[in-house]
């Protein structure tokens, strides 16, 4: 094999030294590296010979990961060489660290000079620790290490609602909290609002909160209803949802129960009911109705298991005529307020005074019994049943 003089140096006490620059295209790979001492007066001609193995410079480099706990993410490293040529797909492999410790095997280099590792974050990895990649020498390329990268965690999130309860029609402010892992607010990103899994809008986090305007359609089905929020996951937090019930109330119908009494020196005592059913006649067995009896204040009473709100009333002595009673359901978290209709009706009946004529007759006579029936206002009675006795 042909031998091509590169440099010569002078012996001095034993050792000869030169330097020589490696051509940038030269062949790599193994080579033989000769020294040879030219024969002079003192000393014959002498020949020692060793490996010189030309590589291929390298430059990793190493990118920036953004994660979280569990998470499996990708490990990217770009290996150069010095002309910023990207290496060939299979040109060698690199080892990639975590923290200063080896993770995974060493990766092959790709399309583009990249090489990329799959790899789950364990649980107890820091914040901000180094990622380095290290392009492991071979007869070709030079080993290079990068410089260290970083591993940026996310912090965990908390998303919480409270329950919203409406009527159909409303509109409502559904608004949820958003916190980190450390329980402080979350100040950035973004969540979206599902109602029974249907996107209704997305709208910025700030200072741990997150408002949404929902309006609820007027033919909306009375019940729950499922509110979803999902904290959309970004460079800093981890994605969360949260969960609540919108309730919507069910409309509510009062019937009133008309009732009659007398007006007494006594003063007599009635019961006053109203009726309460909902939108599909079906009987409400909960909540409160406000009853008001002509000019009295108002009387709250429970509704009971038949679907009745009742009251008693006192006549007074004096009352004449019809008495009108007025009744409001008290909006709660299940029914919807509403108000009568149609008043109820206390009739105060009025007195009457029966007149009848003396009748003479004999055994075995059919005789005609006549009552007159007056009020007390002396006007023919105009209905009822009239029943004779006989002592």
């Amino acid at each position: 094999m042909t031998q091509t003089k590169i440099g010569e140096a002078n012996v001095n006490n034993g050792t000869a030294t030169t330097t020589y620059t490696i051509p940038g295209d030269a062949t790599t790979g193994s080579h033989t590296l000769t020294g040879v001492l030219i024969q002079n007066d003192n000393y014959k001609r002498g020949e020692g010979s060793t490996t010189l193995a030309i590589r291929i410079a390298t430059i990793t480099t190493v990118s920036d990961v953004i994660a979280s706990h569990g998470e499996t993410v990708a490990f990217t490293a770009h290996v150069t060489d010095t002309g910023s040529n990207n290496l060939p797909s299979n040109a060698g492999q690199v080892q990639f660290q975590l923290a200063g410790d080896n993770i995974g095997s060493p990766v092959t280099i790709g399309n583009n000079g990249t090489a990329t590792l799959n790899y789950e974050i364990p649980s107890g990895t820091a914040d901000q620790a180094a990622i380095t990649a290290n392009f492991i020498q071979n007869d070709t390329y030079a080993g290079s290490n990068s410089v260290a990268g970083t591993l940026h965690l996310r912090q965990a999130t908390n998303v919480s609602i409270t329950n919203k309860y409406a009527n159909r029609g409303d509109t409502v402010t559904i608004t949820a909290d958003v916190t980190d892992g450390n329980a402080g607010n979350v100040t950035s990103g973004s969540a979206i609002l599902y109602i029974d899994n249907v996107q209704q809008g997305t709208e910025s986090v700030t200072s741990g909160s997150v408002s949404f305007t929902y309006e609820v359609a007027n033919d909306a089905q009375s019940g729950n209803h499922t509110i979803r929020i999902e904290y959309q996951q970004n460079n800093d937090y981890d994605a969360a949802t949260g969960t609540a019930t919108l309730q919507i109330r069910i409309p509510t119908i009062l019937t009133a129960v008309n009732v009659s009494g007398n007006a007494e020196t006594t003063q007599e005592s009635v019961p006053v009911t109203v009726n309460v059913k909902d939108e599909n006649n079906n009987t409400v067995q909960t909540g409160s109705v406000g009853i008001t009896i002509g000019s009295e204040q108002e009387v709250i009473v429970a509704v009971n298991s038949n679907g009745e709100a009742t009251t008693t009333y006192l006549i007074p002595s004096n009352a004449t005529g019809t008495i009108t009673f007025t009744a409001r359901f008290i909006q709660d978290n299940n029914y919807q307020s509403s108000t009568m209709v149609t008043a109820g009706v206390i009739t105060i009946r009025k007195g009457t005074v029966i007149t009848m004529e003396s009748i003479n007759a004999v055994r075995g006579e059919n005789i005609t019994l006549t009552a007159t029936v007056k009020d007390t206002d002396n006007n023919n009675v105009t209905s009822g049943t009239v029943e004779f006795e006989l002592e």
